[in-house]
């Protein structure tokens, strides 16, 4: 992966639920996990379709270096908006960059966009 193309400073945020003694959710915020760099790529009807698998609402590609903590339930802001992570798929299996598909939606204070 080339570094000159991770250009944007993403910041990843994960969810932070905190219970009751009952076990209900009093507080469902976001709050900062990381920020890396990376790359920011909307994707064209034509790679959406040829990716082979059709997630509706999956309207950006983010490329990052690969970590082991990177999954599905995080966020990832930039520039103002919000993008729901769809899956992570390693780049030819090597670990060495990842493939974030991501749905797009608007910056809110805490809870989901």
């Amino acid at each position: 992966m080339q570094a000159g193309r991770l250009r944007y400073r993403l910041r990843f945020e994960k969810p932070v639920r905190i219970r009751d003694e009952s076990g209900e959710v009093i507080v469902d915020q976001w709050v900062e996990a990381f920020t890396i760099w990376g790359a920011v790529e909307p994707l064209t009807g034509r790679e959406y379709l040829a990716s082979a698998e059709f997630r509706p609402g999956v309207s950006t590609r983010i490329r990052v270096r690969w970590r082991d903590d990177l999954d599905a339930s995080l966020r990832i802001l930039h520039a103002g908006t919000v993008y729901d992570i769809q899956a992570v798929l390693p780049v030819m299996g090597l670990h060495r960059e990842a493939q974030l598909m991501c749905g797009s939606g608007v910056v809110t204070e805490g809870g989901q966009p």
